[in-house]
């Protein structure tokens, strides 16, 4: 037996096994999923059988609707609930520091609503508590809009793989709405210009080590980012293995764990940045991360090494340059050139198009500016061409009127009938509005 003691026992009837009795009784049933349990009873056989009626009648009951199926999981902590959904967004192959992230989310709502338990979730009481975060106070400024939408985002998320997972009925979060980003942007960025690019590139070339990188390996991060518009997160996670730079068609992959939208991700680059490429990974360890920044100090480092190209970090405006600024002008630069905004789009690897253009491709004055040189000059000195009487009245009366042509034999008799019509000189007015046959007519 287990404890290594001989026993005398019966044979299975394939003769296979030998069937020991247990110390407990137990209950094989169908629960109220149709799915097949079993579960340990008690030593005492009519004991067992009272409970296995009792699962039984729960089951039926489940079915029927008439009890309340996850009232084992209502009985569980959510601190349980939220660990074992953290530990589901890991093996789903997810970033672990994005799986923290929206675990840190949903335990701070929890602790700081006070829930306890699945029941106690409460809609008024999540958005008061996000409300109250929103306010400023004597410490802080409170936190952002986009902030506030992380949060009810990672609540609503978690409520739902409950939902998924048969832990619970319904989502008591689904009716929160985000915020409006747009009424309360705290970090407006702005877009390098195509000299400032090349400031940045030079100036960090020959610049020395800062934040355990060299000037070569910061300046390829950056012109990476800006042939790319990859964000920091996925540069972060690239190796020799991502990159094609020997086909026709120079490619840099990201994978799915690490992608935004959580999809492998294959963008095409230059030739000239896959040569730059092909020489800089040559000595590169194929298990080790090409670019290793700091995961906390990737905007100091930019602002340093943009202050070395003598280049304002924050202009007269606000509006500064952090180093998602370097996607902001990936896009900009690729709006600027021509790019189609479909195609744009698909660059930005955006799933709205309002997305790509409203907010990451910045246009200046300047461009505004030139675009306005394709609009005709409508506006001309009085002297030039001819220009029509104050009275606005013609001398004669029209040769023809313009009929529609989907009717001839209507349009026949419209014009033998304007033929018999004549009018006195000047009385036909100048107006570009009127354009209707019943107008003409008269």
């Amino acid at each position: 037996d287990g404890k290594g003691k001989t026993t005398t026992a019966p044979l299975s009837q394939d003769g296979k096994k030998v069937v020991i009795e247990t110390a407990k009784w137990y209950i094989e049933y169908k629960d109220a999923d149709g799915i097949m349990r079993r579960v340990p009873g008690c030593n005492d056989k009519q004991a067992t059988a009272k409970m296995a009626s009792d699962l039984h009648t729960a089951a039926e009951l489940g079915r029927t609707g008439l009890i309340d199926k996850h009232a084992e999981q209502r009985k569980r902590p959510l601190s349980e609930h939220i660990e074992d959904w953290e530990k589901s967004l890991k093996a789903r192959g997810n970033n672990e520091r994005y799986a923290e992230g929206q675990a840190k989310y949903v335990r701070a709502m929890t602790q700081g609503c006070r829930f306890l338990f699945w029941p106690d979730l409460c809609g008024i009481k999540v958005q008061s508590f996000v409300a109250d975060m929103r306010k400023a106070t004597t410490k802080n400024d409170g936190i952002s809009a986009r902030t506030a939408n992380g949060y009810l985002q990672a609540c609503k998320q978690f409520c739902n793989w409950m939902v998924r997972n048969d832990r619970a009925p319904n989502n008591p979060l689904s009716h929160l709405q985000r915020y409006n980003i747009k009424t309360d942007r705290r970090v407006i960025r702005r877009a390098l210009t195509f000299d400032e690019c090349q400031r940045l590139l030079i100036a960090t070339q020959n610049g020395g080590p800062i934040f355990k990188m060299t000037g070569a390996e910061r300046a390829m991060l950056y012109r990476v980012a800006l042939g790319t518009g990859f964000r920091a997160a996925e540069l972060r996670s690239l190796r020799p293995a991502n990159f094609d730079l020997e086909t026709d068609l120079p490619t840099i992959s990201v994978e799915a764990a690490y992608s935004k939208h959580r999809k492998q991700d294959i963008q095409p680059i230059s030739r000239q940045l896959a040569d730059m490429l092909r020489l800089f990974l040559v000595n590169k360890d194929p298990e080790e991360p090409v670019f290793s920044p700091h995961s906390d100090k990737t905007a100091d480092m930019l602002r340093a090494d943009l202050q070395a190209a003598d280049v304002d970090p924050v202009d007269s405006a606000g509006n500064r340059v952090d180093f998602h600024a370097l996607r902001h002008t990936f896009i900009t630069l690729g709006a600027q050139a021509g790019i189609a905004p479909k195609a744009l789009m698909d660059l930005a690897r955006h799933s709205d198009i309002n997305l790509t253009m409203s907010v990451y491709s910045h246009s200046v004055i300047a461009d505004r500016a030139k675009a306005l040189e394709a609009i005709p000059d409508f506006i001309g000195d009085a002297d030039q061409g001819q220009v029509q009487k104050a009275t606005g009245t013609y001398n004669a009366v029209p040769n023809s009127v313009p009929f529609s042509a989907c009717n001839h034999k209507q349009n026949n008799k419209q014009k033998a009938k304007f033929s018999q019509v004549t009018a006195p000189p000047r009385t036909r007015t100048l107006d570009p509005l009127i354009k209707s046959q019943l107008l003409c007519q008269l």
